[in-house]
């Protein structure tokens, strides 16, 4: 057996390689637990632990809680049978955040235990903390308002940004509308003054024709009446 004279609701903490299944360090809270015991469960072919993966299962009147990470770290925390999956999966979180900041990458190079020394009060007061179920959940509880807080605090941005867009985008198709009345006018403009040249060019070919036809009427006339004329002086 790898826990004997368990009490309360945390039992066990502890951080162990996946490459050689060395515990490299942990703590028992309030119980004893045998390390031998906790290698036997890890090196069992039924374990399944993936890196960011939660894997949890019941041994006796206890709970199994596993995480791993992506460099091979497996965090444990053995607990009371009843105890919440929700609290277990938190404590793990924040246990393999804990861990990480203080030790960096010692853990994948020191030998079994190395780390009980530096770690051991870390692991004791995280222990503390989770065993008293009714801190963490209030705890939790503050969280979740916290969480729906910056929720509601990213959707008011969010629609703050919409509008800000919108209030862009109308300002865009009012310059964009202003320059194309600014176009339509130049061009209208444009159209006015080559309408204007159009209608004199007709007004002086319409002049120019009505001439030549004058021209064309008139000069026969103006012939024959001199014929005439000059016909009539030779008559007298």
């Amino acid at each position: 057996m790898a826990e004997r004279k368990a009490s309360g609701n945390i039992h066990f903490l502890g951080v162990a390689r996946f490459q050689d299944r060395a515990i490299v360090a942990s703590h028992a809270y309030n119980t004893v637990i045998d390390l031998t015991g906790v290698k036997e469960v890890l090196k069992s072919d039924q374990l399944s632990v993936r890196p960011g993966v939660h894997f949890s299962f019941g041994s006796g009147g206890s709970s199994w809680h596993l995480m791993s990470d992506v460099e091979g770290r497996i965090f444990i925390l053995i607990s009371e049978r009843t105890y919440p999956v929700r609290a277990a999966h938190a404590c793990l979180e924040e246990f393999q955040r804990s861990f990480l900041a203080k030790t960096g990458t010692k853990s994948l190079e020191v030998k079994e235990k190395g780390l009980d020394k530096s770690s051991g009060e870390m692991l004791r007061k995280l222990c503390e903390k989770y065993d008293n179920l009714a801190e963490v959940d209030k705890l939790a509880a503050v969280m979740n308002k916290v969480d729906a807080v910056k929720l509601v605090l990213q959707e008011n941005v969010q629609v703050a940004l919409a509008n800000c867009v919108a209030l862009d985008n109308i300002e865009k198709a009012a310059e964009d509308l202003q320059a194309q009345a600014g176009m339509f006018k130049r061009n209208a403009t444009t159209l006015k003054k080559q309408m204007c040249w159009k209608q004199l060019r007709m007004k002086m070919v319409m002049g120019l024709a009505i001439l030549a036809i004058l021209l064309v009427i008139i000069i026969p006339i103006a012939v024959a009446s001199k014929r005439m004329h000059d016909a009539h002086k030779r008559n007298k």
